[in-house]
């Protein structure tokens, strides 16, 4: 059975248009809404694709914290070994592309793909030339460039330390503030009119000004919250920078392609989900993810745990989930374990929403999911360690100004007196993010070539 897009009447069943309207006077015509249907009516409004209010997933991920300068910053280190990859060898010596950091008596592990030596440092000539001596009889035998990292070292009695220690440095972090602005206005004339409709979902009673204005602020909400997870900064070069407007901050998305993990095409397979929780192994220490999906992909996870069981086809059993004659199928998984790693499913509806990224020639090249870590990680700030939730939404603020959400009303009654005869209400948020770990995050694409 196909589900029909449209309906009997060749009319669009998801219907992704609205009546917004950017005007300087958003205020509904009483005629249409009052006499013409009086007392034909209907005393609720029914909002019909609901509030349309994002869920305030980077809120449930960590926390709200605040800064004051106008970046973001935060360092973080590496890991503790150095590998030095294509290094080409001539006899004992060894020619490296980047500094190898190593000196005389460390112990290296050499391979060329096919042939595995260990050696031992003798003289180092300079940052990326060295001489090594194989500690098995004979020559290495190496066939092309190889890796290398060091294991160990080995020295003879009575010899004095090493001459040089070593020093690990620091990726140094920035994000960047970002401003966001709305506003309403309305005839200050008009604001004591009342509509025969009561909007449960907003509180006011029945005054349109009541019901616009917390339609606002939801979209206010919703800026702020898509930039968090989708924003992208402008770069230096781009007409947007020349042209003099702001370059903003840089979202969860951008920095996780930059910095952490990208997929192309659906996580629909069990040797996918054994993929991702590799490459997990191989970033850090966090062993549980949340999958934030959309609607395909939350049904391709519970495809792949319901195939775990081989009885569930028979009726025995579905999944992790027994049967009995009285009880319905469970057929959602939240929760899935495989190679040491936990992957927690959850629906973000942005990715669905066809007004966003759920829209026609939108959604082919939205996200699929994001796989977000859970824990805390330990960052360098201001010369102190911070333990901080993988991400955290920043708003700017100090002792004086809080611009987590500045809300100004201007003319009466409501607001601080005005010479215009409007009502004025203005939003304004400065605000940023800090993403911590970059390495333990993936963004999948649903296009199979999106990321190259």
């Amino acid at each position: 059975m196909a589900l029909i897009t449209g309906n009997v009447t060749k009319n669009a069943a998801v219907d992704p248009q609205t009546n917004i309207v950017a005007t300087s006077n958003n205020f509904i015509n009483l005629y249409s809404h009052y006499q013409q249907y009086s007392p034909d009516k209907l005393a609720k409004l029914y909002l019909k694709n609901g509030r349309g209010k994002l869920t305030k997933f980077t809120e449930m991920m960590g926390n709200t914290r605040f800064y004051a300068a106008d970046t973001l910053t935060h360092s973080e280190m590496g890991r503790l070994q150095q590998i030095s990859t294509n290094v080409a060898v001539s006899g004992d010596v060894f020619t490296c592309s980047v500094k190898h950091n190593l000196r005389p008596n460390e112990i290296i592990e050499i391979s060329d793909g096919l042939v595995r030596k260990t050696a031992i440092v003798s003289s180092v000539t300079s940052d990326t030339v060295f001489v090594a001596e194989n500690r098995e009889s004979g020559a290495f035998g190496f066939t092309g460039n190889v890796n290398l990292f060091a294991s160990s070292n080995s020295w003879n009695k009575g010899e004095t330390n090493f001459e040089t220690g070593k020093s690990w440095g620091m990726d140094t972090i920035t994000n960047h503030t970002q401003i966001i602005k709305e506003a309403y206005f309305m005839n200050r004339s008009d604001v004591t009119s009342v509509i025969w409709v009561d909007v449960p979902q907003y509180p006011g009673g029945r005054g349109w000004f009541s019901v616009e204005v917390a339609r606002t602020l939801d979209l206010y909400d919703n800026q702020i919250e898509y930039t968090h997870i989708f924003g992208r900064r402008a770069t230096d070069n781009s007409a947007a920078t020349a042209a003099g407007k702001a370059q903003g901050a840089k979202g969860m998305i951008q920095q996780i392609e930059e910095r952490g993990n990208v997929g192309n095409e659906y996580i629909s397979t069990k040797a996918d989900l054994e993929d991702y929780a590799f490459r997990l192994k191989q970033q850090g220490v966090c062993r549980v993810l949340t999958a934030w999906s959309d609607h395909t992909q939350m049904n391709k996870f519970s495809d792949i745990a319901s195939g775990l069981n081989a009885a569930y086809s028979a009726g025995a059993n579905y999944g992790m989930f027994k049967n009995g004659k009285d009880m319905a199928v469970n057929m959602d998984f939240t929760t899935l374990s495989r190679s040491g790693v936990t992957f927690h499913t959850a629906s973000l509806g942005i990715l669905d929403d066809p007004n966003i990224l759920g829209a026609e020639k939108i959604k082919e090249v939205a996200p699929a999911c994001l796989l977000v870590p859970s824990g805390d990680k330990k960052v360098l700030e201001d010369g102190n360690s911070y333990s901080r939730p993988y991400f955290s939404t920043a708003y700017r603020k100090n002792s004086n100004m809080n611009r987590y959400r500045e809300i100004e009303i201007f003319g009466r009654p409501f607001g601080t007196p005005s010479r215009k005869d409007k009502i004025e209400v203005l939003c304004t948020t400065e605000q940023s993010n800090q993403l911590i770990g970059a390495e333990n995050y993936f963004i999948v694409n649903k296009a199979s070539n999106f990321y190259s």
